[in-house]
């Protein structure tokens, strides 16, 4: 038997604040093991499409399903319950200010009940494959951009969630930093991992595994 589709979005009328037509009949499908790079310049939905990824905001019409359920207009346990499936990475996924790094890149691992050995193993993967094991002790605020958005994609990696949401990849990085970053989605890529990497720009590298779209005019094209 198939494997539902990680998100599949069909007919999704969304406006914005100003109450504009910002998305008209959307349609979007991402099948598992499959990543999307979607380009678009700001202003154009990015980061309202993350917002009815997680379930922040609704749609006027139209419906949203993420790996095989229905997800628009749910609330509580069963709304945290999907985004116990989703690793983020800059726009909406701040880190937790009070949260020491090594605090932040394991809490997914304490949402999903990991054992305390198997959280303290992982941890320590992920922070020797960010360089982040001096940082571990130090709190947001004191952190670089370049730091932050590094310990944020080791909270986004450490449990090995379905889908990852990644705005803006290169947003505050150096070129080293960047090159890096780019050898960790093709290897996310490669493993199987869905992503869906929201950019104001289409980078000249290729992702394994994974379609280009654009916003133009409310749609994904």
């Amino acid at each position: 038997m198939s494997q539902p589709p990680i998100v599949e979005m069909n007919n999704v009328f969304l406006k914005s604040d100003r109450n504009t037509q910002l998305f008209k009949n959307l349609n979007f499908r991402l099948n598992a093991g499959r990543s999307a790079v979607i380009t678009g310049p700001a202003g154009s939905g990015k980061s309202s499409l993350v917002e009815l990824l997680i379930g922040s905001r609704r749609p006027e019409s139209g419906v949203i399903e993420l790996f095989g359920e229905k997800f628009g207009g749910l609330g509580g346990m069963r709304l945290n319950g999907f985004r116990r499936k989703i690793g983020g990475v800059g726009g909406l996924f701040e880190l937790i200010p009070n949260y020491t790094v090594a605090e932040n890149i394991a809490f997914p691992l304490i949402l999903t009940g990991a054992r305390r050995k198997s959280r303290k193993e992982s941890l320590l993967k992920m922070l020797s494959e960010f360089s982040l094991i001096k940082q571990a002790g130090v709190y947001p605020r004191r952190l670089t951009r370049v730091e932050r958005t590094l310990v944020q994609f080791a909270r986004a990696t450490i449990a090995n969630q379905p889908l990852m949401i990644i705005d803006e990849p290169s947003a505050g990085l150096d070129s080293g930093t960047y090159v890096r970053i780019h050898e960790f989605l093709v290897k996310a890529s490669y493993s199987g991992r869905s992503m869906i990497i929201l950019t104001s720009e289409q980078n000249a590298e290729i992702l394994p595994n994974s379609d280009n779209y654009q916003i133009k005019s409310g749609e994904l094209v």
